[in-house]
């Protein structure tokens, strides 16, 4: 029997682009997964917009929330999935996806998954492409980051269960925490797919465009918690690792003109 992908989507607000994000996993070629929508009591037409879809989403919340994390523990304490990811109301997946990941986990035995991301604008052209890197828990801990997008990423429930979920406390990077809490257990066996999974879409609306600053503030103050040390030298070494895969990426997001994050 195949395994069932239970994908979250939280959403506040998010008439403009959720179209594209349903549409995005609808398509998608593995057809055996649970679709999870937790809004947030929007204000504008989202909930029009997913009461058209209502019988392609197996489980609709809409109440008020204490902020995205508190929506997507909401989501996954409701999902049934042996595999677990999420998606924000402006991203998009590729539609081989769920049919790459779900070969990937059961061809390695994997805790997680995780692939390249795509970078889009406001009407869903690709800007840039970025690679993943597949790091072990050393590198990352030198490196101090996941060298991955959440985007493209997957995991299985008794990975997300045993790290505890989101930290709902957090408003801006509870995704990072529960990454990074991942890949830096040694036990964890990750698995890579060379292909872009997913996309991020860059817009001057974009919750993590919008709120950079207090992002960065609350990412020193989570990244405290975890004490890595380690020394300059193989942080800089790693990090160049990862820059020459993405060497043109880079140049790319350099040189866009339009909002960036």
């Amino acid at each position: 029997m195949s395994k069932l992908v239970s994908i979250v989507i939280p959403v506040y607000n998010g008439q403009e682009y959720i179209h594209e994000t349903l549409d995005s996993i609808l398509g998608q070629t593995y057809k055996n997964y649970e679709l999870i929508v937790v809004d947030g009591a929007s204000s504008d037409k989202t909930m029009e917009i997913l009461e058209r879809k209502r019988g392609l989403i197996d489980v609709l919340i809409s109440e008020k929330d204490e902020g995205m994390y508190d929506a997507l523990r909401k989501g996954f304490n409701k999902a049934n999935g042996d595999y677990l990811c999420y998606i924000n109301a402006d991203d998009r997946l590729l539609p081989y996806a769920l049919e790459k990941v779900v070969q990937k986990f059961e061809e390695e035995d994997c805790d997680l998954v995780f692939g390249d991301v795509n970078y889009i604008n406001e009407t869903g052209n690709i800007i840039f492409s970025y690679k993943g890197v597949n790091f072990n828990h050393k590198a990352i801990r030198s490196i101090r980051r996941v060298p991955f997008a959440q985007q493209s990423s997957f995991w299985t429930r008794e990975i997300y269960d045993r790290n505890g979920g989101f930290d709902k406390s957090l408003k801006y990077v509870a995704d990072s925490k529960f990454l990074l809490s991942v890949c830096l257990d040694p036990g964890v066996i990750k698995g890579y797919v060379p292909l872009p999974l997913g996309e991020y879409r860059l817009h001057g609306n974009s919750f993590s465009v919008s709120v950079t600053d207090k992002m960065v503030h609350e990412h020193h103050r989570m990244m405290a918690e975890f004490n890595l040390g380690g020394t300059s030298v193989s942080r800089y070494f790693y990090e160049m690792v990862a820059k020459v895969l993405n060497l043109k990426g880079i140049f790319k997001k350099l040189t866009y003109k339009g909002a960036k994050f």
